[in-house]
């Protein structure tokens, strides 16, 4: 009795633990982790309406530092958007997305990090769109090296700091769920109703997190207001991408655990001799 006690305490250790280390896992993953960042929001640019909101952004950006003069404003935004379209397709310009969102990354979550709340920099990629547009516009376009765009309306350092905190935190995460899960296995009266519960728990896990991260959605979007139509982009972009890839991880882990409870299921079925 005492050893079945114990295995089922090991088995809830090893469930909550795994609920709150793949979230964290993901987030050490995508976004803690620059490269993983990087290869996160690659696929941004492919979107027309974010080329569109980047576009504006750098025009804004012209015209309040003074560089063009006003009537010149329709001319630019309709030529940097023209050259945004077909830029998408030219070589270079995913290398110069990325090159911004590695800046990003290292002045929101780098060591030497300086801002309060995610911050892009969008220097360059401005700065190809730019280069690729001057030679059709009647004046010069000069695009400041640094182009920095809050994606979020208010300071938020305590969720910047937890990001920064997630990569260990997964490590001992991961660590606690294989070491409840083994002594689950070793407590066990019997080492098939231990798997069982084990494969069960990898479903219990996937479903609580596939339904938490439907509900948490909305209240993501409703809790990050954003000050332009760029960091709107930005934001949606961000919040939509990283469900579905994380619901990828959940759904995963889903089938695996039924697969496996399936077959533990029949193993657990076939008599003993």
């Amino acid at each position: 009795m005492i050893r079945s006690g114990a295995s089922f305490l090991c088995w809830v250790v090893a469930v909550v633990a795994a609920i709150i280390t793949v979230p964290t896992l993901w987030i050490a993953t995508h976004v803690a982790d620059e490269d993983g960042y990087v290869d996160f929001t690659r696929p941004f640019v492919a979107d027309a309406e974010f080329r569109d909101a980047i576009v504006a952004t750098i025009t804004d950006d012209l015209f309040s530092q003074g560089g063009l003069p006003a009537v010149a404003k329709p001319v630019v935004e309709r030529a940097l958007s023209s050259v945004a379209s077909r830029a998408a397709k030219q070589p270079g310009f995913v290398e110069a997305w990325e090159e911004s969102q590695r800046r990003t990354h290292q002045l929101t979550f780098g060591p030497d990090a300086n801002t309060d709340r995610l911050t892009a920099d969008i220097g360059p990629i401005a700065t190809f769109v730019a280069n690729d547009v001057t030679s059709d516009l009647p004046v010069r376009v000069n695009v400041p090296d640094e182009l920095l765009v809050p994606i979020y309306g208010a300071p938020d350092p305590e969720v910047i700091e937890q990001v920064g905190k997630t990569q260990d935190r997964s490590r001992i995460g991961l660590l606690v769920v294989g070491l409840a899960s083994l002594l689950s296995l070793v407590f066990a009266r019997r080492r098939i109703n231990a798997v069982v519960g084990l494969a069960a728990g990898a479903v219990i896990t996937g479903g609580v997190l596939l339904a938490g991260t439907g509900l948490a959605l909305p209240e993501v979007l409703d809790r990050t207001p954003a000050e332009t139509p760029f960091a709107r982009q930005m934001r949606d972009l961000l919040v939509d991408r990283a469900s579905d890839s994380l619901n990828q991880w959940l759904l995963w882990t889903l089938v695996i655990g039924a697969v496996a409870l399936v077959i533990a299921l029949l193993g657990r079925a076939i008599p003993r001799r």
